[in-house]
């Protein structure tokens, strides 16, 4: 019972911190549609923001709360046990994610607030994120359902790096850093490699406890 208890506490927290932090994204909508290069993620962005940023920037902000949704109810039970409902929205979460957002991402990347060494982390995070999507339907469609689960979980946990990265930029804020920018570059890195080193423990663990492997049913 207990290997049990830890994983659903942790994925209902998750799930509370991921609308939580989308909530105030989608309440930053109004400065986006027109921009306004007052608020906090436009500022000094007015010679990057045409072109193909601007088309990402839009296709990426409009995207990004929709598998951050999907995400959270194809994780839920009551959806896993409706195999064709978890299908349709499987199909439509890795779509968007590999048709819209991961490559907006990139685009992005390259204007990343924190210079090239904050965009080198979301180009990468954006190359690992869609490997564990492309991973995980391969073993869909061969049925390894097991191996399905721990790579799309994989996935999510990535995508859920928006959510750390915005809590860490908010706590280092508050603190009250001496450096905003080398603050965000770190927190740029950890958003999606110390959450991915944290599933990795958890789902090893997971495995000692009940002797299951990585390919069992």
């Amino acid at each position: 019972m207990r290997h049990r208890l830890l994983p659903a506490a942790l994925r209902w927290l998750a799930a509370l911190l991921v609308l939580r932090v989308l909530a105030a994204t989608l309440a930053n909508y109004p400065d986006y549609f027109p921009p306004d290069f007052d608020a906090l993620f436009l500022q000094g962005r007015e010679a990057t923001f045409a072109g193909a940023y601007r088309i990402a920037f839009y296709a990426h902000v409009v995207t990004a709360p929709v598998v951050l949704v999907t995400g959270l109810l194809l994780m839920s039970r009551a959806v896993l046990r409706r195999r064709r409902l978890h299908r349709v929205l499987g199909r439509v979460h890795v779509g968007v994610l590999l048709g819209v957002v991961l490559p907006s991402g990139a685009v992005m990347a390259r204007h990343a607030f924190g210079g090239a060494a904050a965009g080198v982390s979301f180009l990468l995070l954006s190359v690992v994120t869609g490997a564990c999507a492309v991973v995980g339907v391969v073993h869909a469609r061969g049925g390894r359902f097991d191996r399905h689960r721990a790579w799309m979980t994989r996935c999510y946990v990535l995508l859920c790096s928006a959510v750390a990265l915005r809590l860490m930029s908010g706590a280092a804020g508050l603190i009250g850093v001496a450096s905003p920018e080398a603050a965000y570059v770190g927190a740029a890195w950890a958003s999606w490699l110390l959450p991915l080193a944290g599933f990795e423990v958890i789902e090893r663990w997971r495995r000692a406890v009940t002797g299951s492997r990585p390919g069992s049913p």
